[in-house]
């Protein structure tokens, strides 16, 4: 996306060349198409989803954008599905086109530093540091080279294809791959093969919950739902991205835990940012407020998935709560939080089939206002993708687009994790008194 903010460090951006990425592939047997499972039509009603890293000591744009090349190509080949595009037709498969994807290089005037080192988002600029995603397509990449030194490598991919854990070990790949010069890996430095066989999902009433998803989310497939509206809506929220500390952290956690359990880094973060939220919105005490996450089920199910499987596979979660509950003072309403957390989470672990029918259900119907939607991962070591120039300075998700949107990821300091949260301008401020009153 060629486009121009206010801020001065991007006054002009220009695309100076666009081309396709293959995978480098030995065989000439044409590839089958790969038929997707419900774990991934789940996602067909949503925008795709937009990640931006920026490298404030990389190499020029040139010599950087070779090496990212040569280096994708080659993890396009492990990483297939990512390469391939949604069949024209009435089943929702991967095609596997042989066109490969777009890959941008554009130029930026200004200092990458003035928007790596801002705690507040200036959506528009990251917007236009991402690509577009051209129907169909599953990845579409864009590097920026800045006058000031330094390069924002953007991305966007289409959720059908994988979920966070998948595409975060296709971009570790990807990294690893670069900064060994664009060698390909042996089986011994690259791991396991990749697995996207979807049939390794063992659900009798699978195809049939697919095709439900599909008639209930997309009913003209393989056209796909326009997000105008919800672009729209966007672009009147602020984003500010907060850092919790090993030690906050600790604390955190430490007044969350009641005598009788203990509870993870996850369930502390998140409830803390469920009280938060609500505070910042000055809800009643009586309104309902939902909080919403995905669960991994690759180890849940039966049998269990194997570690490399690379698509989607999380279940969303819901936990529904009245907002008197979880802002009782003395650390009670945080306790209450992290025991309905705990309990959504041991549901899924019983059982992470329950119900598919109605998986669907919670795109419809949520009290505007009061909802909080995790995304992502403490787990998602994002500040390690060194693709030979040393770590990012900043990652963040571009696509918060809902008021309650969080994103959650491994902070830049050990043992820190990093917050991302949009909310209407009015209460951001509100929400950042409060946030680290750990």
């Amino acid at each position: 996306m060629a486009a121009s903010g206010e801020n001065p460090a991007l006054d002009r951006i220009r695309v100076t060349n666009l081309t396709r990425v293959c995978p480098k592939i030995t065989s000439t047997t044409p590839q089958p198409n790969l038929k997707l499972s419900f774990f991934d039509v789940l996602w067909l009603g949503i925008p795709p989803i937009t990640r931006l890293l920026l490298y404030p000591s990389a190499p020029p744009l040139r010599s950087a954008s070779h090496s990212l090349i040569s280096s994708l190509s080659l993890a396009l080949s492990r990483f297939l599905p990512l390469s391939g595009r949604l069949a024209a037709s009435d089943e929702a498969e991967i095609a596997f086109s042989g066109d490969g994807i777009a890959f941008s290089e554009a130029e930026a005037e200004g200092d990458i530093g003035q928007i790596a080192n801002d705690d507040v988002h200036d959506w528009e600029v990251f917007r236009s540091l991402v690509p577009d995603l051209e129907a169909g397509e599953l990845l579409a990449v864009q590097v920026t080279g800045f006058a000031g030194g330094g390069l924002a490598l953007g991305f966007v991919f289409s959720h059908l294809a994988a979920d966070g854990r998948s595409i975060w070990s296709f971009m570790e790949t990807w990294a690893e791959i670069c900064r060994a010069g664009g060698v390909m890996m042996t089986p011994e430095m690259a791991g396991a093969t990749v697995e996207f066989d979807r049939s390794l999902i063992v659900c009798p009433s699978g195809d049939s919950i697919s095709r439900h998803f599909i008639n209930r989310l997309a009913p003209s497939y393989p056209l796909l739902p326009r997000h105008t509206s919800i672009i729209e809506a966007a672009a009147k929220l602020s984003r500010r991205t907060f850092v919790l500390t090993s030690d906050n952290i600790k604390s955190l956690k430490k007044r969350a835990t009641s005598t009788a359990t203990t509870v993870s880094t996850f369930v502390a973060i998140v409830s803390h940012i469920w009280i938060t939220t609500i505070q910042a919105k000055k809800l009643n005490h009586e309104d309902t407020t939902i909080l919403i996450f995905n669960a991994d089920c690759r180890d849940r199910l039966q049998p269990p998935l194997v570690p490399n499987f690379f698509g989607n596979c999380v279940k969303i979660c819901i936990v529904e709560a009245m907002s008197g509950e979880l802002i009782k003072g003395g650390g009670h309403g945080l306790s209450f939080a992290c025991m309905a957390l705990q309990e959504e989470i041991r549901k899924v672990g019983e059982n992470p089939l329950e119900e598919l029918e109605r998986w669907t259900d919670v795109f419809s119907g949520l009290p505007e206002g009061r909802v909080v939607l995790v995304s992502a991962s403490p787990r998602f070591r994002v500040y390690d993708m060194d693709f030979g120039w040393g770590r990012p300075g900043r990652v963040e998700l571009v696509s918060l687009t809902l008021d309650g949107h969080v994103a959650l990821v491994e902070g830049k300091e050990e043992g820190s994790v990093q917050v991302s949260i949009a909310l209407p301008p009015s209460q951001i401020d509100i929400f950042a008194s409060l946030f680290h009153l750990i």
